[in-house]
């Protein structure tokens, strides 16, 4: 599966006024040598940054594009977002996030103005630009908008007063997604406009020294195109989360009241975890903690996941912001040897096949690669990577291809694959075909076996039977024996007693009377040939179903089946004719042809229980 790394993009914002500039951030390209500014970006450009502590030492950031202070929106768009887009539409899921500390200009870069607007309005015409060029699907869009305010989630599509906490969790096949955020179809650009200006108003914002409407959140929107292939019966779902990070703050410059600390605290904690997940990515931890923090377990799937990624970095110039703006280009660096492994997020849309019986068990499809379009972006944010070894992508394998929707329409999972998803089309296709006989008999028979494994098992099962058999008339032949000892025993102690009773009795009174002993040593001979019929029987039943389960074990499914079918008719017509007995033991025959029957368990106890009562009846009638 082809691999993509995050592609980083940096952005250093004009000065302000009023706001001392020392020129120790420069943005140098290829062309301009010299270190005066130019917005044009040719692959190879880097950012320099004087050493706060000391002015002499200069550090060197290259990144695949930078922009400096005269850079445009367009030329952002252009150069770095609108080449995403095609991937998009090829099912596969993306992610663009603005990261800086406050004051940088990220909202600035992803939302803009209304005359020059940012990456969001942008994205979302050129999405509906691209949809009038597509013939082969049936199209359309929704939109879904939320925040993450002091480590809670909030739908922005529902006002404030009305917005719950909403959960963030997992489906079973290991992505996340969050519960019961809202989903908007939209037809056009100016629809979502309407609906983004709306919700925008619902983002939490806070006046400081820094910024007066600075984010106290951070917001994800999330673009979905669903594209149908009718003549397939297929569908593609591409996805496109555009992320405004709330920036990292010092409250010593921002002159934050307790309020605005205690959203200060949770804005810098959640970018603190996402700087651990980046850096235990880049050390190939065996856990990266994903799961502190709500705002990288909503990031997991762009962050060694399964999107493409894009991260523009905003700069602000000054000295108050130098060494804010060297750890905003360190987490770039780490953050740009992270690997996903996009994959195609495409449903079959026709009902599964039931599975044979006897077939073997089919493995579900893996997950399509990216198409080869990711390989020209991804290799260009290799610059500067060095030796380092590609870290495995922890995009969670999915346990079955065929994803269900996870809570129907309440449903959202804004990083992973889309709700109701099933194996590729092209994935289905089975080749497998039955191999023909070979010389030594290892034909498969076309249920999972060949001649010679059948074979195998019917003589392991008959050896295992012979087995039984001599070690069950090994012991029968002891038990016998033990009974001839004991029977000895009881006739000589027998014999004694009245041997030394007429001893003791020499008068003819007190002696046993004629005829009475031999009354009782007849008895117990009749007592003795019983127990050795009963014996025999046993034996014969037990030698019987020994057969009946080697025989068993070798059948298949459906013949064991059969078999037991006809066990039961054959028990119910013996029932029938008043033969209890016979249907008793054919009752017992088919249960082992089917052992797992419960209704046969149940009708074999129920009848088990009316002989019993017959027998019952029977000895008290006599009686």
């Amino acid at each position: 599966m082809a691999s993509a790394k995050v592609r980083i993009a940096a952005r250093l914002r004009p000065r302000i006024d009023g706001e001392l500039d020392d020129e120790s951030v420069k943005i140098i390209h290829p062309s301009n040598t010299t270190g005066s500014s130019s917005s044009s970006t040719t692959g190879s450009s880097f950012i320099t940054v004087a050493n706060p502590r000391d002015p002499t030492q200069i550090f060197k950031f290259p990144f695949t594009s930078c922009y400096d202070q005269d850079s445009t929106q367009q030329e952002i768009y252009r150069n770095d977002v609108e080449p995403l887009l095609d991937i998009v539409y090829n099912g596969v899921t993306v992610t663009i996030f603005a990261y800086g500390v406050t004051s940088s200009g990220k909202t600035h870069t992803m939302q803009g103005t209304k005359g020059d607007p940012g990456v969001i309005p942008r994205t979302v015409r050129g999405m509906f630009d691209k949809k009038a060029g597509i013939q082969k699907y049936e199209t359309s869009f929704t939109v879904s908008y939320m925040e993450i305010y002091k480590d809670e989630v909030y739908d922005l599509l529902v006002t404030r007063e009305n917005a719950p906490k909403l959960p963030v969790r997992e489906n079973d096949s290991g992505m996340v997604f969050v519960a019961n955020l809202s989903k908007i179809p939209i037809s056009d650009v100016e629809e979502f406009e309407s609906i983004y200006n709306a919700a925008t108003k619902h983002r939490s914002v806070g006046s400081t020294n820094l910024n007066h409407a600075s984010s106290r959140s951070h917001a994800v929107l999330t673009i979905e195109v669903t594209m149908l292939d009718h003549i397939a019966n297929t569908t593609l779902t591409g996805k496109i989360n555009l992320v405004d990070l709330a920036g990292s703050e010092n409250n010593k410059l921002t002159g934050n009241d307790p309020s605005r600390m205690a959203e200060s605290a949770a804005i810098n904690k959640s970018l603190s975890v996402l700087g651990q997940v980046v850096h235990a990515l880049n050390q190939g931890a065996s856990r990266i903690p994903y799961r502190n923090s709500k705002l990288t377990r909503i990031l997991q799937d762009a962050l060694g996941g399964s999107s493409v990624g894009l991260l523009i970095c905003n700069l602000a110039p000054g000295i108050k912001f130098r060494q804010d703006t060297l750890n905003t280009l360190n987490f770039a660096v780490r953050t740009k040897n992270v690997e996903n492994r996009p994959v195609v997020n495409e449903r079959d849309n026709r009902p599964a096949p039931k599975p044979h019986f006897a077939a073997a068990a089919i493995q579900p499809p893996a997950a399509k690669p990216a198409p080869a379009i990711l390989q020209a972006i991804s290799t260009t944010g290799a610059s500067g990577s060095g030796d380092r070894r590609a870290r495995p992508s922890l995009v969670p394998v999915s346990r079955s291809h065929r994803m269900s929707s996870v809570g129907g329409q309440g449903v959202y999972q804004p990083f992973g694959l889309p709700a109701g998803g099933g194996p590729s089309r092209k994935a289905m296709g089975m080749s497998e075909k039955i191999a023909e006989g070979d010389s030594d008999g290892s034909a498969s028979l076309g249920f999972g076996m060949t001649e010679k494994e059948i074979d195998d098992r019917i003589s392991k099962a008959v050896e295992a039977a012979v087995e039984a058999e001599v070690t069950r008339r090994l012991a029968e032949r002891e038990r016998q024996r033990a009974e001839e000892e004991v029977r000895e025993k009881t006739e000589r102690a027998t014999a004694d007693h009245v041997a030394r009773s007429r001893s003791k009795s020499p008068t003819k009174e007190n002696s046993l009377p004629s005829g009475v002993l031999t009354p009782l040593l007849k008895r117990h001979k009749d007592l003795d040939d019983e127990l050795k019929n009963r014996l025999h029987e046993l034996e014969k039943k037990y030698e019987r179903g020994t057969k009946e389960t080697a025989l068993a074990d070798v059948l298949s499914p459906v013949s064991k089946k059969k078999t037991g079918r006809a066990y039961v008719a054959l028990a119910r017509a013996h029932s029938e004719k008043g033969d209890l007995d016979v249907a008793l033991d054919l009752y017992r025959k088919a249960e082992t042809y089917v052992p797992d029957n419960i209704k046969l368990k149940e009708r074999w106890i129920l009848f088990v229980i009316h002989v019993f009562l017959l027998k019952l009846s029977y000895a008290r009638t006599r009686s």
